[in-house]
């Protein structure tokens, strides 16, 4: 499925939007991190297209998911994220 080309500060706003920390760091293109709490986000790029994400707990027991780009609409929200990982622990 194609989406239309999604710049980082489309990726930027969208998690801010979503209630994701956003780490300023300009200097680095080939990928943007968010933060919540204990959770973390990574949006990956590569040519200046997002194509990953990837999300960590580190806290007690940990967990991690990895999904292949597919918008900033389907970008999760903090809440959701908590909510997965959280069941895993």
């Amino acid at each position: 499925m194609a989406h239309e080309r999604e710049s980082r500060e489309d990726v930027k706003q969208a998690l801010t939007d979503l209630g994701w920390e956003v780490q300023p760091d300009e200097e680095n293109d080939a990928e943007i991190l968010g933060g919540h709490g204990k959770y973390h986000l990574m949006v990956s790029f590569e040519d200046g297209e997002p194509v990953s994400v990837t999300i960590s707990y580190v806290g007690k027991g940990g967990g991690i998911l990895s999904m292949k780009w597919s918008g900033v609409a389907r970008l999760p929200t903090p809440r959701s994220v908590v909510r997965v990982l959280s069941k895993d622990a």
